[in-house]
């Protein structure tokens, strides 16, 4: 059994977080609730499950499969880490522009932060509990 680590501890998007299935995807493009960015654009959708979910697509026209799973990392990890603002009860597709397969993280987290601030998709930190 192999088990995954980030850097900061098995701190990975959780499964119930994910979009997987081609029908969620479909249901947040048909919406047609859309903002871009330089290397984003953002399809949102709301699901009414409480739990927001998250989907990532790049397409062939970005790169080969090496270049196309690294942009899907990149925005994976930049919304990973702001989880804990992003309302709840969405679905959220994030797809890759060509910038993408040249952005640095800053550069992507600072592009996904701007679409969910635009779309007023994102809130206030959380406290942590504890």
């Amino acid at each position: 059994m192999a088990l995954i680590f980030s850097p900061e501890g098995a701190r990975l998007l959780k499964a119930e977080n994910r979009l997987k299935k081609n029908k969620d995807f479909k249901a947040v493009y048909g919406k047609k609730n859309s903002i871009a960015a330089k290397s984003i654009v953002l399809y949102i959708n709301n699901n009414g499950s409480g739990i927001a979910r998250f989907g990532f697509s790049v397409s062939k026209k970005v790169g080969n499969a090496v270049v196309r799973n690294r942009c899907r990392r990149l925005m994976r990890e930049a919304v990973r880490r702001h989880i804990d603002e992003i309302d709840p009860d969405m679905d959220y597709v994030f797809v890759g522009r060509t910038s993408l397969a040249e952005a640095a993280f800053l550069s992507v987290e600072r592009d996904v932060l701007s679409v969910l601030k635009r779309k007023g998709c994102l809130s206030e930190r959380k406290p942590a509990e504890g």
